[in-house]
């Protein structure tokens, strides 16, 4: 698949097959996270690669948002939780400077989209998650004071396929009866202003 056509194919995956993902795909997907841009090249983010299934409940408990809806509003049944997690960590050594949190947190999107955009071309489904216990991970990971949290990606074989479709009034998702997420997005004519804003 093209570079536009993984774009515009990619999203957020809240449910998994009961099927582990390979060490080497992951560390595939941290490699192009290691190499998107970063402000000023200072590379700040370090990555935890977790696919242990004795780790991996540790990590689920300790986060929320989409990925812990009910099942009839997205989330997954605990045979379909997630099988891999990349955790982001922001080295603060290497950022230096605390006002520079705003170019650091460009970077962990950017990484970001690195790692989800290869993993859909290995037909790894992902979800950044935002919404985290950073002190049960911090526990759970052994991670040392010199590293924030940023970013939590659960990953795995994909077990749904959500539909996009053209936003009318509401941008909000939906599950129909048949169990399948619907995703509104905004039409391309409605957010691009050509030469000016009109």
């Amino acid at each position: 698949m093209d570079v536009y056509e993984a774009a515009v194919k990619r999203r957020a995956i809240r449910r998994f097959q009961d099927k582990p993902v390979s060490y080497d795909i992951l560390e595939k997907c941290v490699d192009a996270g290691r190499l998107a841009p970063s402000g000023r090249n200072h590379q700040v983010c370090e990555y935890i690669i977790i696919n242990d299934a004795e780790v991996l409940p540790g990590i689920f408990e300790n986060i929320g948002g989409s990925a812990k809806l009910p099942p009839e509003k997205g989330g997954p049944l605990p045979a379909n939780s997630p099988k891999a997690y990349i955790i982001v960590l922001i080295n603060k050594k290497r950022e230096a400077d605390a006002n520079r949190r705003r170019i650091t947190l460009y970077d962990v999107g950017m990484a970001a989209e690195n790692i989800m955009l290869v993993a859909l071309e290995q037909g790894i489904g992902a979800c950044p998650i935002l919404m985290f216990n950073e002190n049960g991970l911090r526990q759970a990971l052994d991670i040392p004071d010199g590293y924030d949290v940023a970013l939590v990606i659960a990953m795995g074989y994909p077990h749904e396929n959500p539909v996009v479709e053209a936003a009318t009034d509401s941008v909000e998702g939906w599950v129909d009866d048949q169990g399948v997420r619907h995703v509104p997005k905004r039409k391309l004519a409605d957010i691009v202003h050509h030469n000016r804003f009109p």
